[in-house]
């Protein structure tokens, strides 16, 4: 059998967003407790989002990166955010598809079908 590796959950986080903000702890409880791989794409005032994060769980400050677009409207068009509006979080394949995203608070539950939505494109539920 192939070891496929599983999908990533991608955040993207300002830390003007208080949604955002929010989210933070269930992110945390994510890779804690379900070993979920999380992404967080800072948008903006990288130095004040990384302290924001690392507050909540050192981890996940390592698992935030500076968007690649300097425009964060720009960011969130291109990850498939239709409005570019926070909150807004996407769960990737191993192969770079997104397989779904989510505008919107973000809950343990809706996170995990996010990432249950590339489980299902990588190993198709049995009939």
């Amino acid at each position: 059998m192939v070891h496929t590796p599983p999908p990533i959950l991608e955040v993207y986080y300002s830390p003007t967003c208080a949604p955002c903000r929010l989210e933070l702890p269930i992110l945390s409880e994510l890779v804690a407790k379900d070993g979920t791989r999380v992404r967080i794409v800072v948008l903006d005032q990288e130095a004040r989002a990384r302290h924001d994060i690392g507050e909540v769980s050192p981890l996940l400050e390592r698992q935030a990166v500076r968007s690649a677009d300097p425009k964060p409207r720009a960011a969130l068009l291109a990850a498939g955010d239709a409005d570019a509006i926070l909150p807004f979080a996407r769960a990737i394949s191993p192969a770079g598809v997104a397989c779904a995203t989510w505008r919107g608070g973000l809950t343990l539950q809706r996170a995990r079908m996010l990432i249950g939505a590339c489980r299902n494109l990588i190993s198709p539920p049995k009939r």
